[in-house]
């Protein structure tokens, strides 16, 4: 074999290896379609890949055809050898590396066809892990203290509270004040001042309110502080039996959900008392706890997510949905429920289904830990980059 033949193979070789790499490359960070239809029209790459590696094989197998007139090339390394041999090797190098990229695809969507969520994003610094939605801002904490950022048209970061506040666990924002939930007490914050008051004392697992009134989780209890003008100033304790994990309050009627370790608790604030509507059995533990009114919405962490039905204050399973490796949090809005996954990012169930039903997954929000909601807009808190992702709540699935 003459050293011009060598240096072509070795050049036909580094072609094809080359077009591989660019072509895997390619192909692997493929990750944000340009619209929804393309992720439904999706050609598996295990039979892409194939066409890119044969193609780029004929191109540098091409080479061994230009050579000098009066050189001798013998029958194993002629165009009709080396010819069939490149383009078969590149189309099993493609199919092989395609069949991977197809594994990997469908591992990442197993739970959900993928969709993409045209988005606002909004950066932030430090680590937020808990949002909460008002009618005009919004506010996102977690280590680095809370951000508090504009709601109306592109979000836009307005000022920093709670910077020195270690152990974060909710935020609440609403009428000029954002309430901060800790491992040390519960704050409150002026939105236009970075002095803040500390309210209670303890260590706060989690925070709603309640027609204007405070209440708080600590340990098995649920705390809800005096009325106005009231003579006692001591907060209303009830012992739930079980590690309070998280809270909300149906708006119109006023029901605080309560999710801890082992129940779904109704309560009712009849005067300076909390009052004991139901209670629903939970298996395991909770992250957050959501309501529309008609339905209430558990996410659970590793557990998965559970929909209940309600009939006044009782609540009845619907179905209970694993299908996320973790659900941080999860929210009812119209026919949907959104669950945020994590690293997994953005899952979307249906609300009307009588089991846990995926209709699409996307990614593009990143690390989703947190919801929220405010008129036609959903907000996803992405604990990695970090940011705040801002999405129209009926944003196309087709």
């Amino acid at each position: 074999m003459s050293s011009l033949f060598r240096v072509r193979l070795r050049a036909a070789v580094l072609g094809v290896a080359l077009a591989a790499q660019q072509a895997a490359a390619q192909t692997v960070t493929e990750t944000r379609p340009a619209e929804p239809q393309a992720a439904e029209r999706r050609i598996p790459r295990r039979i892409l890949l194939p066409i890119i590696m044969a193609t780029a094989a004929a191109v540098a197998a091409s080479v061994y055809f230009v050579s000098d007139a009066d050189e001798a090339v013998g029958s194993y390394v002629s165009p009709g050898c080396v010819l069939p041999f490149t383009i078969g090797a590149g189309l099993a190098v493609g199919y092989l590396m395609g069949r991977e990229v197809d594994q990997a695809h469908a591992l990442r969507y197993r739970q959900g066809a993928p969709v993409f969520t045209p988005s606002e994003q909004l950066r932030l610094e430090g680590e937020p892990q808990w949002m909460s939605i008002g009618d005009r801002l919004g506010a996102a904490g977690g280590a680095g203290g809370v951000h508090l950022f504009s709601t109306g048209g592109a979000p836009r970061v307005l000022a920093r509270r709670a910077t020195s506040i270690r152990g974060l666990r909710a935020v609440e924002i609403g009428d000029g004040v954002v309430a901060v939930a800790s491992a040390t007490g519960l704050y409150e914050f002026a939105v236009d001042s970075a002095v803040g008051e500390r309210r209670r004392d303890g260590d706060i697992s989690a925070m709603t309110s309640v027609r204007g009134r405070r209440v708080v989780g600590i340990g098995d209890r649920v705390e809800l502080e005096p009325g106005a003008g009231a003579r006692d100033t001591a907060w209303t304790q009830r012992a739930l039996g079980a590690p309070v994990r998280a809270m909300t309050t149906d708006a119109r009627s006023g029901v605080l959900w309560v999710a801890t370790d082992s129940a779904l608790v109704a309560l009712s604030v009849v005067g300076d008392s909390l009052v004991l509507r139901s209670s629903t059995r939970l298996r395991g533990g909770a992250r957050s706890v959501r309501t529309d009114g008609t339905r209430v919405v558990v996410a659970a962490g590793e557990r998965g997510l559970w929909l209940f039905d309600l009939d006044g204050t009782t609540a009845r399973e619907r179905f209970v949905w694993t299908g996320a490796r973790f659900a941080y949090d999860a929210l009812i809005t119209r026919e949907r429920v959104y669950v945020a996954g994590g690293g997994e990012g953005l899952y979307v169930l249906d609300a009307r289904a009588q089991r846990g039903l995926v209709l699409g997954l996307a990614r593009q929000v990143g690390f989703a830990v947190a919801l929220g909601e405010r008129g036609d807009y959903t907000y996803v808190l992405d604990r990695t980059a970090p940011a705040v992702h801002r999405i129209r709540s009926d944003f196309p699935l087709r």
